[in-house]
């Protein structure tokens, strides 16, 4: 016979595996968030890295895109700068006749604008020391030099050949390209910066992405974002990323930015939007952090329970099962089935009750277009036709999530008519329900109704229950929409 330090042994052996079983536990659970939070982490540092290689690479495509467009420019104005016929053209040369200087200048106007079909040029044509052209040059460049054009541009030339620039007269919308063919004459070309549409791949497909170009003074030359304003300096964030130099991809944790140099000093600066990003992995952090404190909370809650569990005044409390569905009114699943079961056992001989089974068909649909609280709308406008058609002593519930059951009394002494009675009723509810919508238009409630009939079907609850699922299932796949009443001989009730 065992002694009393026995017994305080085994209390205590008991006790220490209960403590190893629920360190083990907590343990374990803290671990699977540990490698919950690195994995998280380690996505996020890859989705950067992805977003990086992306922003790298469209930068390098802009940069490459403008430096062939400069490049067909530059090629066109070479034309022009190297053939001895524009060299030779001097409008100060007083030895020609009138006529003979018109006739050169139309000739070379001609012969400009001819070349100015090879791009969609807006002002195309040369400059002479006294301001005198030939060519295309608009009034509007005119306005913008104050009729200076040569002297304006070749103090901005310098001791450059070539030279791109933009923003004269704060104008950042034409851009600029001017040779120097002699001491006395300048050729010039320009365009409107939305040229560069044709050069920058579109935003569409990347609302986070942006891709500018900019002068040496931070300028906005173009975006492609619509958003960002051409003439506005960059803002405090992209300026110190230039600061960084180019030709490099940096980022903070919130902005991704690659940069390429471009012909004179102008850059092509590539931005991505991380905040999303960022703001995501944020709350997968939080979430891990409150999933931890709650079940820290419960492990506690459950300690302390056990713990009571020694208390012989402590006896075990069993709850109940919710009656009704706090959304629908209906009754819950187990209080319908244990209903239904008990009716099976205590109604009369001879009864005939019909086990109907509904089914909403688009509820997914309906929660992708909508939303749960449409979903729930759903739910609630059929088992209001459910509960119109219900008459006093019929079971009316909710199994899951879109599907109902109702089981419907129509016991006769006439087996055949209560047969006929059952299919008219469930004709009757299905019509019905092919009229339920939801409000505000938003579309019809598609239902597949299925039935079964006790005794006819089965006296077994699992058996009707079975049979009236593969009558909705039959009534769901069928093409016009008909209610479906299952028996050995699988009849069905007629669409109207």
């Amino acid at each position: 016979m065992k002694n009393s330090a026995d017994f305080e042994l085994y209390d205590k052996i008991k006790k220490y595996r209960r403590s190893i079983l629920k360190t083990s536990v907590l343990v374990l659970f803290v671990a699977c968030l540990l490698v919950y939070a690195c994995a998280c982490y380690y996505s996020g540092v890859n989705a950067f890295q992805k977003e990086a290689q992306l922003c790298s690479a469209i930068n390098a495509e802009a940069d490459q895109n403008v430096a062939a467009f400069m490049k067909k420019m530059e090629d066109t104005a070479k034309l022009i700068m190297g053939n001895e016929d524009y060299a030779k053209y001097d409008p100060t040369d007083t030895s020609k006749s009138e006529f003979a200087v018109l006739n050169e200048e139309n000739v070379l106007t001609e012969r400009l604008i001819e070349l100015s079909t090879l791009g969609n040029y807006t002002d195309f044509g040369i400059v002479s020391s006294n301001e005198h052209n030939v060519g295309k040059i608009t009034d509007g460049t005119k306005d913008i030099f104050d009729d200076e054009i040569y002297k304006r541009v070749s103090d901005l030339m310098g001791d450059s050949k070539i030279k791109w620039f933009t923003g004269q007269d704060d104008n950042y919308r034409r851009v600029y390209f001017a040779g120097r063919i002699n001491d006395d004459l300048i050729f010039i070309s320009s365009v409107f910066s939305t040229e560069f549409d044709l050069v920058f791949l579109p935003s569409d497909n990347y609302s986070e992405i942006n891709t500018m170009l900019c002068d040496d003074d931070g300028r906005i030359i173009y975006a492609n974002d619509g958003k960002s304003v051409v003439g506005e300096k960059l803002d405090e964030k992209l300026s110190k990323f230039l600061e960084g130099g180019t030709g490099v991809t940096v980022s903070d944790m919130t902005t991704i930015c690659a940069i390429d140099d471009c012909s004179d000093d102008w850059v092509v600066i590539t931005t991505v939007d991380m905040s999303d990003t960022l703001r995501h992995y944020v709350k997968t952090g939080l979430k891990c952090f409150g999933i931890f404190i709650c079940c820290a909370v419960i492990f506690i809650m459950i300690s302390a329970a056990a713990a009571a569990d020694n208390d012989p005044q402590n006896g075990p409390k069993f709850g109940k099962y919710p009656k009704v569905d706090e959304n629908t009114g209906l009754f819950t699943a187990e209080y319908t089935e244990n209903s239904i079961m008990d009716k099976m056992e205590t109604c009369i001989s001879g009864s005939t009750i019909a086990f109907i089974i509904v089914k909403i068909t688009n509820l997914e649909l309906i929660r992708l277009n909508y939303g749960e609280e449409i979903v729930a709308e759903a739910e609630r406008k059929v088992a209001e036709i459910l509960v119109e058609n219900r008459k006093e002593g019929d079971i009316c519930g909710i199994f899951r999530e879109g599907e109902f059951a109702l089981f419907a009394d129509h016991t006769n002494f006439d087996l055949v008519r209560a047969y006929g009675n059952v299919r008219a009723y469930v004709k009757e509810l299905n019509d019905k329900l092919k009229k339920c919508c939801l409000d505000d238009d938003r579309g019809y409630i598609k239902c597949a109704v299925g039935a079964s009939v006790y005794p006819e079907t089965s006296d077994d609850y699992d058996e009707l229950y079975e049979m009236a699922e593969k009558a909705c299932e039959k009534a769901e796949h069928s093409e016009d929409a008909r209610a479906v009443i299952y028996d050995k001989k699988e009849e069905e009730v007629s669409r109207s």
